[in-house]
């Protein structure tokens, strides 16, 4: 469905509920459309998840933050989960300024590509799926770059690589055990960690929206305090399975701590206690 040729709407079903896909501008003429499509998906009495993906939306006004609202209500009123997934920039800076993203659950937005260029040196490691994993991924996270990030860069990173690596630790496909891999690799004006494992993973525009009470908002750190992140159907070193990573870009330059920069250095496996 189309109203302007800048405005697209569609909607998808999912396996667990459908979703409302949104691109180029919300504004007055178009909002009706939003309305419209919630309106039909929620009279058909069988969803209960609906979710808003504005992640291609370029522009909204103050009649399209009506029409979300509208939507926001309506779906309070017939018990159906809202989720908006939300957009870069501007849009997403509109939903929070007028405290709607207050009122509806923002699932984690993946952003950006895989970075590319020269490393100036490499962590890697296996860590035992077990309990004691997020807290060994910090240790050496601190290792690696001691005295080298700015305190702030040094607490972001230690807080973005402990959520990824519990989430990995707790959240597993039934049946997958073994490690979780991490990879900590350093460029002069950033650090990217990829965590992975055997695991199918999960598509992070369809997660499962949770209370803001109950906890398990892991990536929701991650979407809100990375520079850029993403997820990848393949491990760091290629194989089949899932990864997820991030990175951050650091306020210094980061300079190499091996005795020849660019070379990797593998980190054994840890062994578990």
């Amino acid at each position: 469905m189309s109203t302007l040729p800048n405005f697209r709407i569609e909607t998808l079903k999912t396996g667990s509920g459908t979703t409302i896909k949104l691109g180029g501008e919300l504004d007055s003429a178009t909002c009706g459309a939003l309305v419209s499509a919630f309106e039909q998906i929620a009279a058909q009495d069988v969803a209960r998840k609906v979710v808003l993906d504005f992640a291609e939306l370029s522009f909204i006004d103050s009649a399209g933050m009506r029409a979300i609202i509208m939507v926001e209500q309506s779906a309070g009123e017939r018990g159906v989960a809202l989720t908006v997934v939300p957009a870069a920039g501007s849009v997403t800076d509109m939903l929070r300024m007028t405290g709607l993203a207050d009122r509806v659950t923002l699932a984690p937005r993946a952003t950006g590509a895989p970075a590319a260029g020269s490393f100036i040196e490499r962590v890697e490691l296996e860590l035992p799926r077990e309990p004691a994993a997020p807290a060994r991924a910090r240790a050496e996270l601190r290792e690696a770059f001691a005295g080298r990030l700015s305190d702030s860069d040094q607490a972001t990173l230690t807080l973005l690589i402990s959520e990824v690596v519990t989430n990995a630790v707790i959240h597993p496909d039934p049946g997958v055990g073994g490690s979780v891999g991490l990879r900590m690799t350093a460029y002069a004006d950033r650090v990217r960690v990829e965590i992975s494992d055997a695991g199918s993973g999960f598509d992070p525009g369809s997660l499962t929206p949770r209370p803001r009470e109950a906890g398990g908002h892991g990536l929701i750190v991650v979407d809100g305090l990375a520079s850029r992140w993403g997820t990848s159907h393949r491990t760091s070193d290629g194989a089949l399975g899932f990864c997820v990573w991030f990175e951050l870009d650091v306020e210094r330059q980061l300079s190499g701590a091996l005795d020849e920069p660019g070379v990797k250095r593998r980190v054994a496996a840890a062994e578990a206690e």
